[in-house]
């Protein structure tokens, strides 16, 4: 028997700066395991580096940089079963964007915020964990959506560093993410 939700829909817009913003205005903010663990990782590296090689202390060392590395994965999943879960549960309908994950992990400036947000698997839980609770995800083309004005449609040029959408056609002015996200549920709603 399917299940349907009975729920509102919703545009979520994925980044770096916070995980996610709703087409609501709500936030998910950006839980950054790896960037916090980064410094006792370091000095793990640094230790199991000086080990000789073959030694049992090397075999220790190598131990405790694999369960930290182990510890930010189990964490950064914890995180993302919870997120994908409750926007399932609250939502009929999830609209995102239909990201290149992989295409944009070679850019090597943001490769590593991107790959410690952890999207791709965040993208995979939402479309199965919506399947079984009777939701929908649904993909949308992801051009544009920070530039175009929700409200109006026109498009307003921002560079990335600018975070609030400010048009000066029909006077909204919101967070960029926010604005996006809107866009993608109108585009969502559109299909």
């Amino acid at each position: 028997m399917i299940t349907v939700h009975p729920g509102p829909a919703v545009g979520l817009d994925v980044g770096l700066e916070k995980f996610a913003a709703l087409s609501d205005g709500s936030v998910i903010e950006n839980p950054r395991y790896l960037r916090k663990t980064e410094k006792r990782l370091k000095h793990a590296h640094r230790a199991l580096s000086r080990k000789q090689k073959a030694s049992r202390n090397r075999k220790k060392a190598r131990l405790k940089v694999a369960r930290l590395h182990a510890k930010i994965r189990s964490q950064r999943r914890d995180f993302l079963h919870k997120a994908s879960r409750r926007l399932v549960n609250t939502y009929s309908m999830v609209a995102v964007e239909d990201l290149a994950v992989r295409n944009m992990v070679k850019n090597h400036h943001l490769a590593k915020s991107i790959s410690d947000a952890g999207w791709s698997e965040f993208l995979t839980m939402l479309c199965y964990k919506a399947e079984e609770a009777g939701s929908r995800v649904v993909k949308v083309n992801p051009s544009g959506t920070s530039q175009e004005c929700s409200r109006c449609g026109t498009t307003v040029a921002k560079d990335l560093s600018v975070r609030l959408h400010k048009c000066p056609h029909c006077g909204l002015v919101v967070d960029r993410d926010v604005n996006a996200a809107r866009n993608i549920l109108a585009r969502a709603i559109a299909v």
